[in-house]
């Protein structure tokens, strides 16, 4: 599934992590008039958008809230262009924990803990899990350490932090403790543990550099940092078709905000130049890729998942409502063409990347 970062090794293939558009395939996709040529905002000929299939296969609600499965249902509206979601929200945390918990948190997690097995661990160990989210991988990092080990779980989000508590307590785990709160300002103790973990929070920092500097404060000297993030090509095949997309209706400032919001994702170099100037030596970088898989291929936008992690973004890319789904439009035409060709199933990869450094004193 991936590689240790060893100087022994071949060079790593740039093409997994970075997302180059030079490199989108135009055989699927055919041409489409530029918007200045289309006579009507929404022209018959482009279609209405009409609603998506659940992505994914659908969560039970067996257990949920009446608020949180309210939350889910939100997600399979005809309009996803207009689906908004708050974190506070009554119902939120918990869909979250359900679905994007499982669905995308777990593959990072379970690539973190593959590095945190490898470690030379002694008793007593202090860890400190930053951006904890509603408790994953906290908890499953608990029962590995056990009663000799303390564990703190940190983020900024209240709701998850209630949800991280409960799961602890359901469980008996008496290692652990959670806290809400920034690591840049978080009032823990400084040079106070052996290991942190970091498992998807990078993306969440508002200030990177000065988070990853924080977080080698409150590292004892020589103590560990693990973290994920998912890479720059995650979901390159719809990334492809976008840019294609937005290139053929010379939407040429929407093509530059998207070329640049992408070009600022990390690659492992990236990832690994951003540790390093923090402070950190970089012992290995482990990589691998999971799939996402969606039918039909219009199902992509009625996912929680989805809709939670990118289509903001995606979508904020075109300010004028008009355009954006005459675009939206279009990209779910030449989604549909894409899946045809394979089954009528539509596959984004994900590639992701975990990183083992250790605190230079």
């Amino acid at each position: 599934m991936g590689q240790f970062d060893d100087p022994r090794l071949p060079p790593r293939d740039a093409a997994r992590d970075d997302w180059d558009p030079s490199n989108a395939h135009n055989g699927y996709t055919g041409r489409m008039r530029a918007l200045r040529d289309i006579a009507a905002p929404l022209d018959p000929s482009l279609g209405q958008l009409t609603p998506g299939q659940p992505a994914i296969a659908p969560q039970s609600s067996g257990g949920m809230t009446p608020s949180a499965q309210s939350v889910l249902a939100r997600a399979a509206t005809p309009d996803y262009l207009a689906v908004t979601y708050d974190l506070a929200e009554p119902g939120f945390a918990e869909a979250y924990d359900s679905v994007i918990v499982p669905q995308w948190s777990a593959h990072f997690g379970r690539l973190l803990i593959s590095l945190f097995l490898t470690l030379p661990r002694t008793s007593s160990w202090q860890v400190l899990d930053v951006g904890c989210g509603t408790g994953y991988p906290t908890l499953e990092l608990a029962r590995f350490l056990g009663k000799d080990c303390d564990l703190a779980g940190l983020d900024i989000w209240p709701e998850a932090i209630a949800i991280a508590k409960r799961k602890a307590s359901d469980e008996w785990l008496r290692n652990v403790t959670f806290l809400v709160g920034d690591i840049a300002n978080s009032g823990l103790p400084e040079q106070a543990f052996d290991l942190v973990t970091c498992n998807l929070a990078l993306a969440s920092f508002a200030d990177l550099g000065g988070s990853l500097g924080a977080i080698w404060r409150h590292l004892r000297p020589g103590g560990q940092l693990l973290l994920t993030t998912p890479l720059q090509a995650a979901m390159r095949e719809f990334l492809d078709i976008y840019y294609l997309t937005l290139r053929d209706l010379k939407l040429d400032d929407a093509l530059r905000r998207l070329v640049a919001m992408i070009g600022a994702r990390p690659t492992t170099e990236m990832l690994r130049g951003w540790v390093e100037r923090s402070g950190f030596h970089v012992q290995r970088i482990l990589d691998g890729s999971f799939s996402l898989n969606f039918q039909p291929a219009k199902a992509i936008f009625s996912s929680f998942l989805v809709q939670t992690l990118y289509l903001e973004s995606w979508r904020g890319l075109l300010p004028d409502d008009s355009v954006r789904r005459i675009v939206f439009n279009e990209v779910e035409r030449r989604l549909d063409a894409r899946a045809q060709m394979s089954g009528g199933y539509l596959t984004m990869t994900i590639p992701m990347a975990a990183i083992h450094a250790t605190r230079i004193s």
